[in-house]
């Protein structure tokens, strides 16, 4: 199949050799942990996760590049291919690494905060990478609250466009991760539901939500940690 095929799916194959070792490397993969990579795409990464790690398993949801791996690399030791959604399950992992479609990007950081691995390192457009690492409350926002709360979040480095097949319009860089806190879904859901209303009071966000309390303090002024514990408290 010709790459372009999933272009639709904000989906560009990574295909530098040196881009692929800079994001293993940001992973700090140990030798005996199990790494789960979301995207096998053309396998840019499984040699070398499964060069590092006692365990890999790469998750592929199109059939055909799913097939591809399996005849390419179904023999690296300790690796396990699976045709499934990488997000729609639970998972139990030490290492989470992707090049991620940029069309996933929010729903799989949601994904990740709740998962308790304790490292990671993800390509992602250099846009989103600004969003969820935006310092201070005048650029924040709830993915952003969300990322900053489950994980202390690194910039490593950029990767150019010609980096990827087909090269995408935009940049992209590479992100390391190491685990803070694990959130829970409605969590989540509640921080995003706040941050639907984060021009508005605390008081009147809460009262739109069907919650009392809240003082006159914007809710997109308010520290990560406050607004986790008042969407912990909604959630219930």
């Amino acid at each position: 199949m010709t790459p372009s095929r999933r272009v639709g799916a904000g989906q560009h194959f990574l295909a530098s050799a040196g881009a692929a070792a800079r994001v293993v490397g940001a992973a700090r993969i140990g030798a005996g942990d199990t790494v789960y990579e979301a995207g096998t795409g053309t396998g840019a990464l499984v040699p070398l996760l499964c060069a590092a790690a006692s365990r890999v398993i790469s998750v592929e949801s199109d059939a055909r590049l799913h097939a591809e791996a399996l005849d390419r690399l179904g023999g690296l030791p300790g690796l396990e291919l699976r045709r499934a959604d990488a997000f729609s399950a639970d998972e139990e992992f030490d290492v989470f690494v992707s090049s991620l479609p940029y069309s996933q990007s929010r729903r799989a950081f949601e994904w990740m905060a709740r998962q308790a691995f304790g490292r990671g390192a993800v390509i992602v457009q250099r846009e989103f990478a600004e969003k969820v690492m935006a310092a201070g409350p005048r650029g924040r926002r709830a993915i952003g609250v969300v990322t900053e709360a489950a994980f202390e979040v690194e910039r490593v480095s950029g990767v150019g466009r010609e980096s990827f097949v087909p090269p995408p319009r935009v940049d992209s860089v590479i992100l390391s991760l190491r685990r803070r806190a694990t959130l829970e879904r409605q969590t989540i859901a509640a921080i995003n539901s706040l941050f639907s209303h984060r021009r508005k009071t605390l008081r009147s966000a809460l009262r739109l939500l069907g919650a009392g309390g809240g003082g006159g303090e914007r809710v997109g002024e308010l520290g990560v940690g406050e607004i986790v514990s008042i969407a912990r408290s909604i959630a219930r």
